[in-house]
């Protein structure tokens, strides 16, 4: 990788990495930096530009994994991709609230065997 392919503009550092066939620009977050190494704000806030440029090559598998993900999951032929501290998610993602509509069902079980403990 050439030297100047990660750079720090602002708060973002991007990178451009060929993936899927195509060169792509991909924007990481401070916020996401700070989430990813799990380094207290402080701590975040005080990393140099070549501090975080270090953390994005030193991460640059984790990078362009996450920035695949954010491709199929919104549009595959986007020219730019963004990783902020927010985790991307679907419309249809499974995780949104709460998978249990309702009141628990209790199944007629019976009483437990000898020996086996079950919750009430």
């Amino acid at each position: 990788m050439e030297s100047d392919s990660v750079r720090t503009i602002g708060e973002n550092t991007l990178v451009d990495v060929w993936i899927d066939g195509k060169v792509r620009s991909i924007v990481v977050s401070r916020s996401a930096i700070e989430r990813f190494g799990q380094l207290p704000p402080d701590a975040a806030a005080a990393l140099s530009d070549d501090e975080r440029n270090e953390f994005v090559r030193a991460h640059l598998g984790q990078v362009v994994s996450a920035a695949r993900d954010c491709l199929r999951k919104s549009d595959p032929d986007a020219d730019k991709v963004v990783i902020d501290a927010e985790p991307v998610r679907s419309a249809g993602d499974r995780r949104e609230g709460d998978r249990r509509k309702g009141e628990r069902r209790k199944s007629n079980l019976g009483p437990p065997r000898p020996g086996e403990r079950r919750r009430g």
